[in-house]
């Protein structure tokens, strides 16, 4: 195993420069998009007079690196470089424009650190690729002209919690029930953006849009400005420049939007930050929302988390009183019923839903996609697998088992145990739990919404709505009820954040309930959940879970990482983590796990850490992926706090 000693690569050493050299700051320090991970450090280049004004921090530029020319961010002018021998020239600018600031670039440098990856791998999520018919109206010294800014009685006001209204806030909002989270977010935006800048990340473009139709029927719409990778390539350019040089208050992004410079005093709003969407599935494998938490430390903005139920990193850092706490506590009806042997709506509660449905829709939420996702022998119960091993699922009523693995079909499926030939599903999709719904309430209509064909409004009239999380409709003035069926399936996943998740499911799909109506849940009465939506208080169920793991000091107490390398290769990684640990170079109290064997080319291992040990690991683990990188080895995947531990 390698020893740590920081590489030193700080300059491209050239001939004397034939020319003139810029009189002030003549030294430009930059990012080099090289695309090799151990050449990760700034570069110091000499700038000519010519390019002088132009060659401002967060320009685009054009750098002889190797024999090769190079893209490279400038990121310092300095007056002297600490290199001996002479330098290279900046050969050209690649666009006019500074797409990034001097807080922007810290902030990159810093996510860098800390995920250990390279901050050019950063810049590409951070900044849009440049569009040159785009850059004439943008480039340094142009003039702009004013834009119109509305008045406030333009807009019809929404009385938002007290606590959301100081000049700096850094709070976690519980919103609440019966109005829809994309009107309370367009109210919270409008009212940040009299203090600065507001930009609002959001998990997915379907949640983005309709924020962006409510933003627009305040009449903010010539204010707001999207910036996700949805948009043509020069309409998100222009709308990021026009965000970053302060032409527009509020930017609706996506995961990479949270990089993008703000003026101070702005505020940065983050919905759903436990979101899957909000971890970048590419290394270096950072999150939005410990993202934001870094922003927030660095830069003068407030920060604003809001969900139904936050997730346990956020419920740390309220409980050691970092983030305040803005609950929107209240009573709502809540009946619960346990299923009876294979019942889908348990008759204790069927009457009643019966009855609301005559009144208006009600939503049915359910676990999953498909249709039979698990078969079992009606007579004997058991699995039904595949010769290869894999088990068999039913994508639809008319269509015979197939399998998961090979795809085999099963037109005459028998049993291998019993030889029986009747066919149980035991995992019911959606496709299922319309069929059972619309037998078991019939003449009305119903809407299924889910996967590739998700419904976004349903009207007020008497119908069956059923959706999977996420892709539950919206309606004008709210379900009459709102029933959760299956419900302990939300919790059949092996990862660490089955609980949070289905707490924020849950919440977000009662939600949704009009404030007459009802929510029903498939699961004993004595369950916490049902007690925490009774009272719309999902704090003491996350506080258990809390309490929990710090006794096992699990995430979000410790810091885990995953390292992934060619299977040959695990058990000498292995061996060299431990030897490191045993020299002290690795905390002795890191617990590093034992090679897990995939069943591809790779496998992977584990590092569990202290809160305070983290930084040490990490810079260990980058410094390794550095000399891997150097001796042209294969580069090792890295991913520090990921959004599944198992």
């Amino acid at each position: 195993m390698v020893n740590p000693r920081p590489l030193k690569l700080r300059s491209q050493i050239a001939p004397a420069p034939a020319g003139d050299v810029a009189a002030s700051l003549p030294i430009a320090r930059v990012w080099v998009d090289s695309g090799v991970y151990h050449l990760d450090t700034p570069f110091d280049y000499w700038v000519p007079a010519r390019l002088d004004v132009q060659a401002q921090i967060g320009v685009r530029v054009q750098v002889e690196f190797g024999k090769q020319k190079h893209e490279a961010i400038i990121v310092n002018r300095l007056e002297s470089s600490a290199n001996e021998g002479s330098l290279k020239p900046v050969l050209k600018i690649m666009s006019p424009v500074i797409v990034a600031t001097q807080k922007s670039l810290d902030l990159i440098s810093s996510v860098s650190s800390r995920w250990a990856g390279a901050p050019f791998d950063i810049v590409r999520s951070a900044i849009p690729p440049k569009v040159a018919s785009i850059d004439s109206d943008f480039a340094i010294g142009v003039p702009h002209g004013e834009i119109p800014i509305a008045t406030p009685d333009t807009y019809a006001e929404f009385k938002l919690p007290q606590s959301l209204s100081g000049a700096k806030i850094r709070a976690m909002w519980c919103l609440p029930p019966h109005v829809a989270s994309a009107f309370l977010l367009a109210q919270l935006a409008f009212q940040r953006s009299k203090f600065g800048q507001v930009l609002v990340v959001l998990p997915d473009e379907r949640e983005l849009l309709r924020v962006h139709r409510n933003l627009e029927a305040l009449g903010l719409g010539d204010q707001v400005r999207r910036v996700d990778g949805h948009l043509l390539r020069s309409e998100r350019y222009r709308n990021y420049l026009e965000i970053t040089q302060g032409l527009r208050k509020i930017a609706l992004g996506l995961r990479g939007s949270i990089f993008i410079p703000l003026e101070p005093n702005s505020t940065v709003i983050v919905h759903s930050e436990g979101s899957e969407h909000f971890y970048e599935p590419r290394m270096p494998s950072w999150n939005v929302r410990d993202v934001a938490l870094l922003r927030n430390s660095q830069e003068d903005i407030s920060l604003v988390f809001s969900s139904y139920s936050p997730c346990l990193e956020v419920g740390r850092l309220i409980d050691s009183g970092y983030l305040s706490m803005i609950s929107s506590a209240q009573r709502v009806a809540v009946s619960a019923a346990s299923q009876i042997q294979a019942e889908l709506i348990p008759s204790r509660i069927f009457p009643a839903i019966r009855k609301d449905i005559q009144l208006g829709p009600v939503l049915f939420l359910v676990p999953a996609k498909g249709y039979g996702n698990a078969v079992l022998c009606a007579h004997c119960r058991n699995i039904a697998l595949c010769d290869c091993g894999g088990r068999l699922l039913q994508s639809a009523s008319s269509t015979p088992p197939s399998c998961t693995l090979c795809q085999l079909n099963f037109a005459n499926w028998r049993c291998k145990e019993c030889d029986g030939s009747r066919i149980y599903i035991a995992s019911r999709g959606i496709d299922r739990f319309v069929e059972e719904l619309g037998r078991s309430f019939p003449n009305f209509p119903i809407i299924n919404s889910a996967g590739e064909h998700i419904v976004s409004q349903v009207e007020d009239a008497p119908s069956l709505v059923v959706a999977t999380p996420g892709a539950e409709p919206d309606t004008d003035a709210g379900y009459r009820a709102v029933v959760i069926v299956e419900s302990l399936r939300f919790l059949a996943h092996s990862d660490f954040r089955s609980d949070e998740r289905m707490r924020e499911q849950f919440f977000s799909a009662a939600s949704k309930v009009s404030p007459k109506g009802h929510i029903f849940i498939v699961i004993d009465d004595s369950h916490p959940i049902v007690g925490a939506l009774a009272r719309w208080n999902p704090a003491p169920m996350v506080r258990r879970e809390l309490k929990q793991r710090k006794e096992l000091q699990l995430p979000p107490y410790s810091r885990f990482i995953v390292l992934e390398a060619a299977t040959k290769e695990i058990s000498m990684l292995h061996t060299g983590l431990l030897m490191a640990q045993k020299e002290r170079r690795i905390p002795e109290n890191t617990k590093i796990s034992t090679p897990r064997l995939g069943a591809s080319e790779k496998s992977s291992l584990s590092l569990t850490c202290q809160l305070g040990d983290a930084e040490k690991v990490v810079d260990f683990i980058h410094e390794l992926q550095r000399r891997r990188s150097a001796s042209h080895k294969s580069l090792i995947t890295i991913r520090v706090d990921p959004y599944k531990l198992a």
